[in-house]
């Protein structure tokens, strides 16, 4: 019997943040497809997401394949250690939907990268290949004849995307033979989506930010809210977009310089959030300091061929960022003036300071009700400043 084991989450963030996957009791060698066929995404959803319920396959299934791609990203599908599969039959999908097809893993560790701050992660793949196979579709997944396209060594990242060409193959596979996580916690545990490359990478998005970001725009439902995403599809059903968050706590504008050109190099989409600032504020850093952090990330993104997006930092309760704050939010002011391209993020302190309630006990975070209000923010903004379109 595979016991449900528990993620002892890190930092502030409570264990009733993040819904674990249902335990399922039955515990075959391989996973039962539970979704019907046809490849389509899921009502409302756009064309571009290939993968929403087609048949879906694992090695152990404790946790359902279908729990992969099923619509939610509160459930996932988890594997009986490893090493361990996902498959998932996309013979059904058109052909020219997928040939170029872009390939995102979510697992449900806290931090984007667990490493730079110290903390932990749970059923992470760290080392897995991304595998086709010509077989036709309609039935369990082949036994051979997979060919591996992607192989990653040493993952620390709690998502990943990846570019790769299905032309003449009906089945995908992720083949995971390393876990990098916590006692109890070393099986593979995620949630996995394909989207047609063609239209996916203009509606691609990535949160780079500190602890806030990492609890606000990562994928399971915080506060009542669902997914960026999702958010995004239920007002514009023509667009679901790709969305990785890339929080990790700790961290202030400077370490975000330092780390940025290496995590822009991972991520092949569009629209890069930088969300820096309640750190720099609780250690009064040097305004002039902040904005040339800012300056050299924006440069960053821009020489990458991406577009920035950049909100004022949130109000808290500290008496630096009472203190500290505004000087900050002045400097991000001056950084939409001297770069036009940026697109503007919402006014954290604004919304915050004006609903001082969502703000928790420490004084700094936002309870997970704000965690959700933090992330509708975001999503009404964009859906002004990108989709055009009101909230």
């Amino acid at each position: 019997m595979h016991t449900n084991k528990t993620q002892n989450l890190p930092g502030w963030l409570s264990v009733a943040a993040i819904t674990l996957s249902l335990f399922v009791s039955a515990c075959g060698q391989q996973a039962r497809a539970t979704s019907s066929p046809g490849g389509a995404a899921s009502s409302g959803a756009a064309a571009s997401l290939i993968s929403r319920n087609v048949p879906a396959f694992a090695s152990s299934d404790p946790y359902p394949a279908a729990q992969a791609n099923d619509g939610s990203y509160d459930t996932d599908w988890r594997s009986q250690g490893v090493p361990a599969w996902l498959a998932y039959d996309l013979s059904k999908v058109p052909v020219a939907r997928r040939g170029k097809v872009l390939v995102i893993w979510y697992n449900q560790s806290y931090d984007y990268d667990h490493t730079v701050n110290g903390d932990l992660a749970y059923n992470l793949p760290e080392n897995y290949t991304l595998d086709v196979n010509a077989a036709p579709g309609g039935g369990n997944p082949p036994d051979g004849g997979w060919k591996t396209l992607v192989t990653v060594k040493d993952n620390h990242y709690h998502s990943r995307q990846h570019l790769i060409d299905m032309s003449g193959y009906n089945w995908l596979r992720i083949y995971v033979t390393a876990s990098d996580g916590a006692s109890e916690n070393y099986d593979a545990s995620i949630n996995m989506d394909v989207f047609d490359a063609r239209s996916a990478l203009t509606d691609d998005w990535i949160f780079f930010g500190d602890s806030i970001t990492a609890g606000a725009m990562a994928q399971y439902t915080i506060g009542g809210v669902t997914a960026f995403a999702q958010l995004i599809n239920a007002k514009v059903p023509t667009h679901f977009p790709v969305q990785e968050g890339g929080g990790i706590g700790y961290l202030t504008s400077a370490d975000g310089l330092q780390h940025l050109k290496g995590w822009l190099q991972m991520f092949p989409g569009k629209y890069v959030g930088l969300s820096y600032g309640t750190n720099d504020a609780n250690g009064c850093v040097d305004p002039q300091k902040y904005y040339n952090n800012y300056v050299g990330m924006v440069q960053i993104i821009l020489a990458a061929g991406k577009i920035p997006m950049i909100p004022h930092l949130p109000w808290g309760r500290t008496s630096n960022i009472q203190q500290c704050g505004p000087a900050l939010n002045a400097q991000i002011d001056r950084l939409y003036k001297t770069f036009p391209q940026i697109i503007r993020g919402p006014d954290l302190w604004a919304f915050f300071q004006q609903h001082q309630t969502l703000i928790s006990n420490d004084n700094i975070h936002p309870t997970d009700e704000g965690m959700g209000q933090y992330r509708l923010q975001w999503a009404n903004t964009m859906l002004k400043e990108v989709y055009k379109v009101g909230s």
